[in-house]
C-alpha cells in the first residue's frame, strides 16, 4: 500500500536526519522528498500524527516532533515501565543460547572499542543497543506490548538525533548491558530489573544533558 510506503519512508528519512526535530515542512516538500502521491502522504500523516511524530498545523504546515524535557521524561518513563517487567520475564524464560549471544555481541563491541572507535563500530553499537532492548520486549510474546514499545521507541530515536553518542560512551553502555545480561544468566529477575533501571536512568539523564 502506498500509505504504508509513505509512512515507512518518512521514518527512514527522519532517522537518517533528512528531517530535523521541530522542523516545519510543507506537503509538497514531503511528497518530493519521499516520492509518493499526496493522497498517500495525507493518509500516512494521520498515523504519524497519532504517534506524535508530527503535528499538522493549519496554515503553517507539518512540524516534525519537537524534542523537549516533557517528551524525554515521558518517553523514558514509559520505557522504564515496559522494560523492567519485560526483562523480568526474559530472565526467567529466555533460552540460554539467546542470552549467550547477547553477551557475546556486547563483549565483542567492547573488545573492538579498546582498539579503535570507528564510524562502523559506532553504528554497530547503536544497532546492538536497539536490538538488545527489542529482543527483551518481543520475547514476552505480546503484540500489543511490542507495538506500544515500538511507537515509544521511535520517540527515543528522535531524541537521540539531537544527542551526540560520544565514542567514550560505547564501552560504559555495553558494560551496562552486560550487567543486565549477567543477571539474566544467573536467572535473577529482580537483579536484572534493577540493572535495567540503572541503565535507563543513565540514558535518560544523558538525553536531558545531565
Amino acid at each position: 500500500m502506498m500509505k504504508q510506503k509513505a509512512y515507512n519512508l518518512f521514518k527512514e528519512k527522519l532517522f537518517a536526519s533528512k528531517l530535523k526535530p521541530g522542523q516545519f515542512v510543507t506537503q509538497s516538500e514531503l511528497t518530493k522528498l519521499l516520492d509518493v502521491p499526496v493522497g498517500a502522504l495525507r493518509e500516512a500523516l494521520q498515523k504519524l500524527e497519532a504517534e506524535e511524530l508530527v503535528r499538522v498545523i493549519p496554515q503553517r504546515g507539518i512540524q516534525i516532533a519537537e524534542i523537549n524535557v516533557k517528551l524525554v521524561k515521558e518517553a523514558f518513563q514509559l520505557r522504564m515501565f515496559l522494560e523492567k517487567e519485560a526483562v523480568r520475564y526474559f530472565t526467567q524464560n529466555a533460552p540460554d543460547e539467546v542470552i549467550e549471544k547477547l553477551e557475546s555481541e556486547a563483549g565483542g563491541i567492547i573488545e573492538r572499542a579498546k582498539n579503535e572507535i570507528s564510524e562502523q563500530l559506532k553504528n554497530d553499537a547503536q544497532r546492538f543497543d536497539f536490538a538488545f532492548h527489542e529482543t527483551i520486549v518481543d520475547a514476552v510474546g505480546n503484540s500489543l506490548l511490542s507495538n506500544v514499545y515500538r511507537v515509544n521507541y521511535d520517540k527515543i530515536k528522535v531524541i537521540w538525533l539531537e544527542t551526540v553518542y560520544p565514542p567514550e560512551r560505547i564501552i560504559p553502555a555495553m558494560e551496562e548491558h552486560l550487567e543486565v545480561i549477567r543477571a539474566m544468566k544467573g536467572r535473577e529477575p529482580e537483579t536484572a530489573a534493577a540493572a535495567m533501571e540503572k541503565h535507563l536512568i543513565i540514558s535518560k539523564n544523558r538525553a536531558l544533558g545531565i
